[in-house]
């Protein structure tokens, strides 16, 4: 399996609700949402209702009709939803845990179970014809997925192969690098981070793992994993000195750190 590229940066938005982020993302940005979340059946059934597993659009915002539709899921709300109604109580509901077979998981699990109720999760998606632009959203970070450059290696080798010499490669990195310096500026954010999504250094983060992290321990967990083989992107391309240095370590970078300033000179 390829590794890709996962891009994390910091951002302002209210996660409170998936209702007042979907209007946070709105004002901020120029595209329509629909909002809402995935329902299992027998969860619908704990709370009442008479229903199938399906997508449940709570609300939708046109900020205009020629603007992209994005749909935005809160991955734990209908976890809230059933919190709300029978308290702690429900992760003691074999019920609850609909592919244990009746039984009840071990603690760790229920605890693991616990933390989505205090960590948000949320998903913005976009299907199109080329593939499917989306965000995930937690309380303090995002990963973004909507701009494409290339795979991990390849996105490597820019920078350890002299691919920056190249005008072109240069220019399709600054325009991967403006559109997600875009987002970040816009959500309230200063920085990003690039990850191998299946790093051996990482223990998960990069691939999801990160959503119960906030900004500050997410990030002094990649420096500590990281730091000998991160590369600072404006830093690499306006420093000679500092691109020497990397390139005598012969290695590939673990990481790379990303605040834009060499855009916004």
């Amino acid at each position: 399996m390829g590794r890709d590229i996962s891009p994390i940066g910091n951002h302002k938005l209210n996660t409170e609700s998936v209702k007042e982020l979907a209007e946070d993302i709105i004002s901020r940005i120029d595209i329509n949402i629909e909002y809402g979340y995935f329902g299992l059946k027998e969860h619908f059934k704990l709370l009442g209702k008479e229903k199938e597993d399906e997508l449940v659009i709570i609300g939708k915002i046109v900020k205009h009709k020629d603007f992209k539709t994005f749909r935005l899921i809160d991955d734990s709300f209908q976890l809230k939803e059933l919190h709300s109604k029978f308290g702690n109580e429900l992760f003691y509901n074999p019920d609850y845990w609909i592919y244990y077979e009746g039984k009840l998981p071990n603690e760790e699990t229920i605890l693991e179970e616990q933390k989505e109720l205090i960590h948000p999760n949320f998903s913005l998606r976009s299907d199109n014809e080329n593939g499917c632009d989306y965000l995930t959203i937690n309380k303090e970070h995002y990963s973004n997925h909507i701009p494409y450059y290339s795979r991990w290696w390849s996105f490597c080798r820019f920078f350890t192969e002299k691919n920056y010499k190249d005008k072109k490669y240069l220019e399709n990195l600054n325009n991967f690098r403006k559109s997600l310096m875009f987002y970040t500026y816009r959500f309230g954010g200063d920085k990003m981070y690039y990850l191998d999504d299946q790093s051996n250094f990482l223990e998960g983060v990069g691939q999801g793992s990160e959503w119960e992290m906030n900004w500050n321990h997410f990030e002094k967990f990649v420096l500590e994993k990281t730091s000998h083989l991160m590369l600072d992107i404006p830093k690499f391309i306006t420093d000679k000195k500092y691109r020497a240095e990397f390139h005598k370590l012969a290695e590939y970078p673990l990481s790379f750190v990303d605040d834009f300033n060499d855009i916004n000179q």
